[in-house]
């Protein structure tokens, strides 16, 4: 009998705890996924500036008509006056490439056209300014490759299947300074501070979770209380199964 609970324990961690390192990663709705650890909703589609592209030969246009200055820390890359950026096709590559100044209008298209019923959208953030290269969690980016989606230091971050177009690299909304852009690599974990004229992807994130309107007060299950759940499910059959 005791071989007997040792055996449904071990059930019930295979049944509620099939990835637990994917365990805050959810589909909120059609092109979107939360993630209750950092309490932000992804945009599924990972290089959806490419994708939207693809689909729209004047996107660039209309993204430089909505955002045609981008505003930052005074610097020299500035063509406008110190803090001030006007966009041109210059600042957008192929494929979704686009530099610092490119990526930031972009989310700023997002907004002015409620992508997805939204006007929140941002760049990911980087909370940490200390921490450059490898194991870097306090940033947005960091916590999905390392937490959410247990990604190892030096390798490709892990497949989902919740994502569809990683690129190798990404943009931070967060400057590293007046010249930089922190940036983040995931192809292997690795967080930097990049030239803001440098190319990089976009990745869509909004704050908290856009997708599910919930009832105020009503708990969230956790991983680990579902866990247990299914254990005392599974200890209450076998109590049956006894009597």
């Amino acid at each position: 009998m005791k071989h007997k609970v040792i055996a449904a324990g071990m059930l019930a961690a295979g049944m509620f705890g099939l990835n637990v390192a994917q365990a805050s990663l959810v589909s909120v709705g059609t092109g979107l996924v939360y993630d209750s650890v950092a309490n932000v909703t992804w945009s599924s589609d990972a290089n959806l500036l490419g994708t939207m592209e693809a689909a729209n030969p004047n996107l660039i246009s209309q993204i430089i008509s909505a955002v045609p200055t981008v505003h930052d820390t005074p610097n020299l890359f500035d063509n406008a006056g110190p803090g001030n950026y006007n966009l041109s096709a210059s600042d957008f590559y192929t494929a979704g490439h686009a530099d610092w100044f490119g990526s930031m209008a972009f989310i700023g298209y997002l907004n002015s056209v409620n992508y997805l019923g939204h006007n929140t959208w941002e760049l990911p953030t980087t909370y940490d300014q200390t921490c450059g290269g490898y194991n870097c969690t306090n940033s947005m980016l960091g916590e999905l490759f390392y937490t959410a989606l247990g990604g190892t230091a030096g390798t490709t971050m892990p497949a989902s299947g919740l994502f569809t177009n990683v690129q190798a690299d990404y943009w931070s909304g967060t400057e590293a300074n007046a010249l930089l852009g922190w940036s983040f690599a995931t192809v292997s974990g690795y967080q930097s501070g990049s030239y803001k004229p440098s190319s990089f992807f976009s990745w869509a994130v909004l704050p908290g979770n856009a997708g599910t309107v919930r009832t105020p007060g009503a708990a969230v299950p956790e991983p680990a209380g579902l866990a247990l759940f299914g254990l005392g499910l599974l200890g209450l059959m076998a109590g049956r199964r006894r009597g």
